[in-house]
């Protein structure tokens, strides 16, 4: 029997843990984390900004979970929860259109503030992905209730052109994250087709 040499065994274990800690940081600096507060005190243009730019991280931890997934169909619990995820987005779209496409409407509330620290980001089993949509889909309730807050303090008629131009860009950065996953499912369900001119 040969015996391995010491150093040869301190080497390799070296070795592997630095390829741990670099895989570590890898999927550590892939998390997206979010953390929002709605100040009425800024301009509505500026808090509906706000609102994209949560909805915008919202779809890089889509595009990352979409990457994470193997080739063909998601299985079934990712698959199920991709559709819910587009239903969020479909929902924060469907209260854009809303007030861009008529002058009626039930708005609620939504927090002042949200945060989510994209816990699961190093997670790439079909557990951690399911727990990333669903952290997705919260964030993305969150940003709603929020928009509808904002809406709601618009005054009655028309926006003025800015207004509608940062509601038009929430919707369409929601819109690429619909159809990034349409894409993914196989699925030729897209968003409506704004009614309002971008």
């Amino acid at each position: 029997m040969t015996r391995i040499p010491a150093r040869f065994i301190a080497i390799v274990s070296i070795v592997a843990c630095a390829s741990l800690l670099t895989a570590a940081g890898a999927s550590a600096s892939d998390r997206v984390p979010v953390q929002s507060v709605d100040d009425t005190g800024l301009s509505l243009v500026n808090r509906i900004g706000a609102v994209d730019n949560v909805v915008g991280a919202m779809d890089a931890r889509i595009d990352r979970i979409i990457r994470s997934l193997p080739e063909g169909r998601p299985p079934a619990p990712i698959f199920e929860n991709m559709t819910a995820t587009q239903a969020s987005l479909h929902t924060l779209i469907a209260t854009i259109d809303t007030r861009l496409c008529s002058q009626d409407g039930t708005y609620g509330s939504g927090d002042a503030s949200l945060a989510d620290g994209d816990v699961f980001a190093e997670d790439r089993t079909a557990t951690g992905l399911t727990n990333q949509l669903g952290s997705v889909r919260t964030v993305l309730a969150e940003a709603n209730g929020r928009l509808i807050r904002i809406i709601g303090s618009l005054p009655p008629g028309l926006p003025t052109w800015d207004l509608e131009d940062a509601l038009t860009a929430v919707r369409h950065t929601a819109a690429a994250g619909f159809d990034a996953i349409a894409v993914r499912i196989g699925t030729d369900i897209h968003p409506p087709s704004p009614c309002h001119s971008t």
